[in-house]
């Protein structure tokens, strides 16, 4: 009964939210709320699918993972490579009305790298990891010169990066006068109208939008909004995601759990596309923890896993299995990344046994966002303790799991990491100082200064290279488990064109269209 009355309320929200609906708007989903709305704030999928289409940034991403100018009409290089001169392009508004001048981007970047912001993607920026900002200046209202302390072959790209919402641009009148985030005001294809929190998100057309001229590639060139308004309801419960798509009461659901994929085959007004996407699936290990500390604990877990089964058993794509920080959609991604983890439960027994393992117990960390976090889990669970480890699993909200993760307090989670079409920042995402970061996993000497090579590097055999190098030190020191390259399912009713699934996976709203 308690299943019928979610079901029966979930679609009847569907209705609501759709009654003064009409042929312009597009109905969508997502499985949690967003968490803000300062850009790159929460890296979370849910957050970035609404804020990427509010927002843009200097540059951006383009499928693949190369730099494309944005709200930068030109990028000047000092002959030294440590100063950024961006122009900024004409007639470009913020949602307000506001023109875009250097001073917005100044702003911005200020609140960026300001410590009291807790900007997760400032490490990114601020010497961390090799590249600091040493100063951002507005020499006029189209210029801003952005002053590096040295030269850095991943400056750009790391602007650009997807889970910061390519360092988007925002409007000062987006913060109130304790300079809290209350609104987005960006210069994006859609702007923000209503925030329902724990119900709906909706976008509407920006009628001033300027649009670059190139074809549309990644979140890079053209861009046009096609429908009027976005409605994002938020659908935790698969079952009543997939009865509003197969009853019309939704028409694009980008995320679809695996045990639903089949009830769509026999239903000819809607179209299934699963695509491999640039992001891994990881349970990251806090190698501070007593029993973790020991790497023969955590290449056994490593060992113990049969990638293919747990990726046949979750996403029903055992192609996906991979033990690399390295996605299989990467340039990068070559026959040294997919060795090094092979599926040998005598080989974590011994390990076990060599490391004088006393029965501990191990708690799993996993989450209610999805299906595929929980079933992975569960079936991790069974891994383990057929050879002989003693793991529990805890599903706990997702808001919770966020904590415990960028706080460190875990010894195993499942963690889905977000897409990033350049892995220097997968690489980057989870190597650092766990010191001064507790959310790094792994923050060995060795991995540390690799990571800096990387940051430096912008030759591509160096880098393959390098990339190679930072496989084998993951399977020596095995600081987190990677089980699979991430990939998502799309669910379209046929009244809906121009959506197009990719490796950045987030959805894009933009050159999209409805029809009754």
């Amino acid at each position: 009964m308690r299943a019928i009355a979610v079901l029966t309320l979930g679609l009847s929200a569907f209705a609501a939210a759709g009654s003064g609906a009409h042929a312009q708007t597009l109905r969508t989903m997502l499985t949690s709320d967003i968490r803000g709305v300062m850009p790159g704030r929460s890296p979370d999928t849910a957050t970035g699918s609404v804020l990427q289409n509010i927002y843009e940034g200097l540059v951006a991403w383009r499928a693949d993972g190369s730099v494309a100018p944005m709200l930068a009409e030109k990028i000047e290089t000092s002959d030294d490579g440590k100063t950024y001169t961006f122009t900024l392009r004409e007639g470009v508004k913020f949602h307000n009305g506001a023109p875009l001048t250097a001073k917005e981007v100044v702003w911005t970047w200020e609140r960026f790298l300001d410590p009291k912001s807790a900007w997760p993607c400032r490490g990114a920026f601020n010497g961390t990891n090799a590249t600091k900002i040493e100063s951002v200046k507005a020499l006029d209202d189209r210029r801003v010169a952005f002053q590096l302390a040295e030269r850095s072959g991943s400056f750009l790209s790391a602007m650009a990066r997807a889970d910061c919402d390519s360092a988007g641009i925002a409007h000062p009148d987006a913060v109130d006068a304790n300079g809290n985030w209350t609104t987005a005001i960006g210069t994006g294809p859609f702007k923000m109208t209503e925030w329902r929190k724990g119900q709906y998100v909706e976008l509407s057309r920006f009628a001033d939008y300027k649009s670059r001229s190139e074809p549309s590639d990644g979140l890079a060139g053209a861009k046009e909004a096609k429908v009027e308004k976005v409605r994002i309801n938020l659908v935790p419960d698969a079952q009543v995601a997939k009865l509003g798509i197969l009853q019309g009461q939704l028409d694009l659901w980008t995320d679809v759990d695996a045990a639903s994929i089949k009830d769509f085959a026999n239903d000819k007004n809607v179209t299934v596309t699963t695509t491999p996407v640039a992001g891994i699936y990881t349970i990251p290990l806090q190698s501070r923890d007593p029993v973790l500390a020991d790497p023969r604990i955590r290449q056994a877990i490593s060992h113990a896993i049969d990638r293919k089964s747990l990726a046949k058993a979750v996403l029903d794509d055992e192609s996906i299995a991979s033990p690399s920080l390295i996605p299989l959609t990467s340039r990068f991604y070559g026959q040294v990344e997919r060795d090094g983890a092979e599926y040998d439960p005598d080989k974590a027994r011994a390990l076990i046994k060599a490391s004088g393992y006393k029965g501990d117990r191990i708690v799993l960390i996993t989450s209610k966002a999805s299906p595929i976090m929980s079933d992975t889990a569960i079936y991790l669970q069974s891994m383990l303790q057929a050879v002989g480890l003693n793991v529990d699993v805890e599903i706990m909200e997702f808001a919770t799991q966020f904590e415990r993760f960028y706080s460190g307090r875990y010894q195993m989670m499942v963690w889905n990491l977000t897409p990033y079409l350049d892995p220097l920042f997968i690489v980057e995402r989870f190597t650092g100082d766990k010191a001064r970061q507790p959310d790094k996993v792994w923050d060995s000497p060795a991995s540390k200064e690799l990571l800096k090579k990387l940051v430096l590097a912008d030759d591509q055999q160096d880098k393959q290279a390098l990339y190679d190098e930072v496989h084998r030190l993951q399977m020596s020191e095995a600081p987190l488990i990677v089980w699979g390259t991430r990939a998502t399912t799309i669910a379209v009713r046929k009244n809906v064109s121009g959506f197009q699934p990719w490796p950045g996976q987030k959805p894009r709203y933009w050159n999209v269209s409805v029809t009754p």
